[in-house]
């Protein structure tokens, strides 16, 4: 099964991959953070994607769907109590958020993204008997999403003060004029 498993993460790399030459490309993102955007959020699918399908997934979504604020507001009661589980959910989502403010630095774009990638990644585990669909999982993930999201916007912040202290000014303080046609 561990074969498996890893050839179908190294599958979701080889994807990514592809989508950063586009991402960079087409969608002028920055390229060493697309790059990294994308293979973290691959492995981090290849660990939560389903990878068997089986009989009695309507049955499963419909459980999982059945009381979806009780069982987010259980899950978020018990975080923690499940070992090493819960923190696991929320720091795998952490590259993804950190690396996709980097890259495009739409800080609730990225937030939303992994938001509603771990909806859908918790509804299609449905089909898969050996997954459960927990709502609890999408917050612990979009948790994680967001503190990814907010340490790569204090990088960018904290990037951009040291880079703007180190300019080259004028006289004045200011950044010197640039004149249309004179080459230096």
């Amino acid at each position: 099964m561990e074969i498996k498993a890893a050839l179908f993460c190294v599958a979701l790399s080889l994807v990514g991959l592809l989508v950063w030459r586009v991402l960079v490309r087409w969608c002028g993102l920055r390229s060493a953070p697309a790059l990294l955007l994308c293979l973290s959020a691959a492995v981090c699918l290849a660990l939560t994607v389903p990878q068997a399908v089986a009989y009695g997934a309507p049955a499963r979504l419909g459980q999982c769907l059945a009381h979806p604020a009780a069982d987010l507001t259980y899950s978020i009661r018990i975080f923690g109590t499940r070992g090493l589980e819960d923190l696991m959910n929320v720091l795998l989502w952490v590259p993804p958020g950190l690396f996709g403010v980097l890259a495009t630095r739409r800080f609730w774009y990225v937030v939303g993204g992994i938001s509603v990638t771990m909806i859908v990644v918790e509804l299609l585990q449905t089909i898969d008997p050996g997954r459960e669909c927990d709502p609890g999982d999408w917050v612990y993930n979009t948790v994680g999403g967001l503190i990814g999201a907010v340490l790569g916007t204090l990088l960018i912040f904290v990037y951009e003060r040291v880079r703007g202290r180190f300019r080259p000014t004028g006289r004045s303080g200011t950044a010197p004029p640039v004149r249309s046609g004179t080459v230096r």
